[in-house]
């Protein structure tokens, strides 16, 4: 720390608050009470200080003051203050001399910095208490002794549960040297922790005053002189200590940790105490990552900041890194929404899968029972501030299918989807079971010409989850249930000829998801989620090209092509809500699109009343298939 020379006068002391005042727009209005002139807040003395690395102390933490000699009044006063705990800075033999009057609730701890050393001295000048005054405060950076006394001093602060406030005798010596570490500690510039420990000349003026003339008229102005520095502060008083600090060990912080042996979790959470920060990189993120930040800023005034907490490490540590590491990304739980996602999508696939729901293969009064195993896989890109996902849909139907007469047909089936969708260092896993329904009309037949099919769905699905936060905030895991339900209605044609039958459709689908809330465990930063309750309508267009069976052997071979639109009437994004600490955050899953194109290609092949039929698909760039079995009777 660079050598700051002051001369200590009025102009000067007013020009050195000006400026640290002018360095934070954030204003003070700290109590200033008569009965204890010396009183304030370590935060500032007009405005609160700006530190490093973007950071304004905070009010109200910790307050530095001389005696406690209250009165009724000014103890009024300082109850209103929230102080948990009273750290005395005296002697034994101060103490008994001018015992504190204690705000009530407080906790009170005495400990004795010089300890109960003798207090006589000689000094003939000026020069000789100058002298005496900075090797105290040399003592404090160098005295082993010493030293145990202020990590105990500062171990204890970082435990205070509210508000905490310090004091010796007069407030400006081991009252200012622990304020100037405090300062160093939370960044506060030089400039600033000099002005604030020269403020103690201003707060004390009319004691000091009081002091000197007491003196010269008892003792004589020589003796008066002599003594006067020792009633204020001097630059070079503190300075001494400064010095001493860069010179055994270069900086604030490595003093308090090597020479006070305070471990680097007290440092943070004396600092994440004292500072509020503008995160590092907070301002240039968009979407989740946006969201993700913002909560883990808002966190600085929780229950979790400047405690023992492996949220309050992370955040320091970030702040000193000049990185969030990514959690903004993590700490949201896109995953959430990204699943939520999947799964109403999944209503489609179910009514996709179906196999024979037309009746067309069938005759009247025929039925068939059929099973059919579908896969699904899907990738979606990143956004700005949101991360891709990718999912995994498996699922087998058991189901059976009749053709009541020439016009109407009908199935009914049920089964089994499993999903697993990854996002965000997340993952969630959705077992379902469901059933499904519908059937077919045609105005004229079934096997040509017009006709209308409904298809109604529910399921009730199993909802685990697993996100690694990252930043050693642990992994935070859930489980819910949750229920999905859809219906559709499509209106379409066959066209057939003797060579190819060809089927354009048109129809609207309606999907509800309904996922209950659920609360996260693991980590500090678990998610309290919110119900979701999602719906989605989207118009429906499909076109279906099929060959005339062909035999082969003893086998009928019918290829047919297929084409679909989905266009959704909602927004094509699917949000989810949670809580940390009451901090709403909300998360927008990877998936966004409005329209959904699929493409696909089947073959099915018939022997008997077996039916074999294969099935590739290929939706948005991502692929999937099916295969069925079915036996008609």
């Amino acid at each position: 720390m660079p050598k700051l020379t002051t001369t200590v006068s009025a102009t000067a002391l007013a020009l050195a608050l000006v400026q640290a005042s002018a360095a934070s727009a954030d204003a003070l209005d700290t109590v200033r009470l008569s009965s204890v002139d010396n009183f304030r807040d370590v935060a500032g003395t007009t405005t609160a200080y700006s530190t490093a690395k973007n950071g304004v102390m905070r009010s109200g933490v910790f307050y530095r003051s001389n005696a406690l000699t209250l009165s009724d009044e000014d103890l009024a006063t300082i109850e209103t203050l929230g102080i948990s705990d009273v750290y005395d800075l005296r002697t034994t033999s101060e103490i008994a001399s001018t015992p504190d009057r204690m705000p009530r609730g407080a906790s009170y701890t005495n400990v004795n910095i010089i300890g109960d050393i003798g207090t006589g001295f000689s000094l003939t000048s000026a020069e000789a208490s100058r002298a005496m005054m900075e090797d105290a405060e040399r003592s404090f950076v160098n005295d082993s002794d010493v030293q145990d006394r202020f990590a105990t001093l500062f171990n204890g602060l970082a435990s205070a549960e509210d508000a905490a406030l310090f004091h010796c005798t007069a407030g400006k010596d081991r009252t200012g040297w622990t304020a100037a570490v405090l300062q160093g500690i939370a960044g506060v510039s030089d400039a600033d922790i000099m002005a604030d420990y020269l403020a103690t000349n201003a707060y004390t003026a009319d004691r000091v005053a009081e002091t000197y003339a007491y003196y010269e008229s008892h003792y004589g102005t020589a003796f008066a002189e002599a003594m006067e520095p020792l009633l204020g502060v001097e630059a070079s008083f503190l300075q001494a200590g400064l010095d001493e600090v860069a010179a055994n060990y270069g900086t604030m912080e490595n003093y308090v940790t090597q020479g006070l042996g305070l471990s680097q979790e007290t440092l943070y959470v004396l600092r994440g105490k004292m500072v509020r920060y503008a995160l590092p990189g907070q301002e240039d993120l968009t979407g989740n990552a946006a969201a993700g930040a913002r909560v883990l800023s808002d966190l600085q005034d929780s229950d979790l900041s400047g405690a023992y907490t492996n949220y309050n490490y992370y955040l320091q540590s970030a702040i000193d890194a000049g990185t969030l590491g990514g959690v903004e990304t993590t700490v949201g739980g896109q995953v959430h929404a990204d699943a939520a996602s999947s799964l109403l999508r999944e209503i489609s696939l179910i009514d996709a899968a179906v196999p024979h729901a037309s009746g067309r293969a069938m005759e009247d009064g025929q039925q068939q029972v059929w099973t059919k195993g579908l896969t699904f896989h899907e990738e979606n890109d990143a956004r700005p501030g949101i991360a891709r996902s990718e999912g995994d849909v498996t699922g087998f139907m058991l189901g059976a299918s009749k053709r009541f007469d020439s016009q109407m047909s009908g199935y009914v089936g049920a089964g089994t989807l499993n999903g697993s969708t990854s996002s965000a260092a997340g993952e969630v896993d959705t077992d379902q079971v469901f059933v499904t329904l519908g059937g077919r009309y045609g105005f004229e037949s079934l096997d040509r010409g017009a006709f209308a099919a409904v298809n109604f769905t529910a399921a009730q699905f199993d909802y685990d989850s697993k996100r690694r936060i990252g930043g050693g905030l642990g992994t935070a895991t859930g489980s819910t249930d949750g229920n999905l339900y859809g219906a559709s209605l499509k209106l379409g044609y066959d066209y057939v000829t003797p060579a190819y039958r060809v089927t354009p459709t048109v129809g609207i689908r309606f999907s509800h998801l309904k996922r209950d809330a659920f609360t996260e465990t693991g980590s500090e930063l678990a998610l309290d989620m919110d119900e979701l309750s999602e719906n989605r309508r989207d118009l429906l267009l499909g076109v279906e090209f099929e060959a005339a069976p062909t035999q082969l052997g003893k086998w009928s071979i019918s290829p047919a092509v297929s084409a679909a639109y989905e266009h959704s009437l909602d927004d094509g994004a699917t949000n989810s809500r949670g809580f940390i600490e009451g901090l709403p955050i909300d998360q927008v899953s990877a998936f966004d699109s409005r329209d959904i194109f699929r493409i696909g290609a089947s073959v099915n092949a018939k022997i008997d009343q077996i039916t074999i039929s294969a099935e590739g698909t290929y939706q948005d760039e991502n692929p999937g298939g099916l295969i069925s079995v079915s036996y008609a009777f």
